[in-house]
């Protein structure tokens, strides 16, 4: 029976263990996917963090072929996730934050843009990535976010963040870190 008793304490150590890993190893890949995004400070300096990231991205998936079809498909994947992501933090913290300071019309502006670029990466999912259309469609979808990016970054979100107290900044770099924390 001793050999019972050691084998049954080594399977609940590995149970223990096991747990133990289930219920860090998430959290651990969520602070992580979102650290450049802390690292960066304030709320606007964090989104044009999570920008260049995308845009990076882009760059390799333009240069990809038609025979590239699994690295297309990451690609679209690890961007499609990147501006999730970075979507929810601005459309559940910055976006009402625009709209409640008088600037509706921006803040609409920006969630329909989110909402074509979600098209596109279905319209992307949809056509697949061997197709003729694939690579001028993926050009077209690079050319709406860089237009969004630049318009978010040189216009709208300089001006606003300039608008509000640096106490109404810190509470919106907190909550839009903090949505961002919640889907990494």
């Amino acid at each position: 029976m001793p050999h019972a008793n050691g084998h049954f304490g080594r399977l609940a150590t590995g149970a223990a263990l096991g747990l133990a890993a289930g219920l860090v190893l998430p959290h651990a890949r969520k602070a992580m996917m979102q650290a450049p995004t802390l690292a960066a400070g304030d709320w606007v300096e964090a989104l044009k963090t999570e920008h260049r990231m995308v845009e990076k991205l882009f760059d390799q998936l333009l240069q990809t072929s038609q025979t590239d079809m699994a690295k297309r498909e990451m690609l679209l994947t690890k961007i499609a996730y990147a501006l999730n992501k970075h979507a929810i933090e601005e459309e559940n913290v910055i976006y009402p934050a625009l709209a409640e300071s008088g600037r509706t019309e921006q803040s609409h502006h920006l969630g329909d843009e989110h909402a074509l670029i979600k098209t596109f990466i279905y319209d992307l999912r949809r056509i697949g990535s061997t197709t003729a259309e694939w690579l001028p469609k993926a050009r077209e979808f690079w050319a709406l976010v860089e237009a969004h990016v630049r318009e978010e970054e040189q216009e709208i979100f300089p001006a606003f963040r300039d608008a509000i107290s640096s106490d109404e900044n810190g509470t919106l770099t907190t909550m839009m870190n903090w949505e961002g924390l919640k889907v990494a």
